[in-house]
């Protein structure tokens, strides 16, 4: 587990919009993180209105309602939140990379920058100390949403300016409509 915690700027997220989409496996670890992310949104402004939560029975589901969502062009971020522990069996590496590559694929593919909340431990108690010990990565998964989310509506401002500019480039090409006409 990383420690190097990375500094998250100052986010006002007044005008922000998020889906979230939570599994109901381990939910009382899942549950925890709603709750990290949703105070953390309270505490950067925003609304509770600008937020929809949705529940899927588990991780495996999380790109699917993912996509979903991103695909309603109504969000400026998602987060995906669910905890895969460890068992006997590699089902576990299996849910947490195919959910990884598939959660990224949604965030290119929608233009919604999604972030993987997915918490993949070795025991129970790693993944306790992750949701509701010192690590609190349901606060960075917030902060990271809020982040993303900020750079996703400049980045759309920034190019639909560009697209305006090459429009009105191309109205200022010295063509004269009338002067093709009466030559034609």
């Amino acid at each position: 587990m990383s420690t190097d915690k990375p500094v998250f700027p100052k986010i006002s997220g007044d005008e922000l919009r998020f889906g979230i989409v939570a599994a109901r496996y381990n939910n009382a670890l899942v549950e925890a993180l709603v709750k990290r992310v949703l105070e953390t949104f309270k505490q950067h402004n925003v609304s509770a209105l600008h937020v929809e939560l949705k529940r899927v029975p588990g991780s495996a589901e999380l790109p699917y309602m993912a996509n979903m969502l991103a695909s309603t062009g109504q969000f400026d971020c998602i987060v995906a939140l669910g905890v895969i522990i460890a068992g006997d069996t590699i089902h576990d590496e299996v849910i947490a990379q195919s959910t990884a590559q598939a959660l990224t694929a949604v965030g290119f593919s929608t233009e919604v920058p999604v972030i993987n909340g997915i918490l993949t431990t070795q025991t129970a108690e790693q993944a306790e100390e992750r949701v509701n010990g010192k690590t609190d990565r349901g606060r960075e998964f917030a902060l990271a949403a809020l982040e993303m989310a900020r750079h996703k509506v400049d980045m759309i401002e920034r190019l639909d300016e560009i697209e305006q500019r090459e429009l009105d480039e191309g109205d200022n090409d010295d063509f004269d409509p009338d002067k093709f006409f009466k030559n034609n």
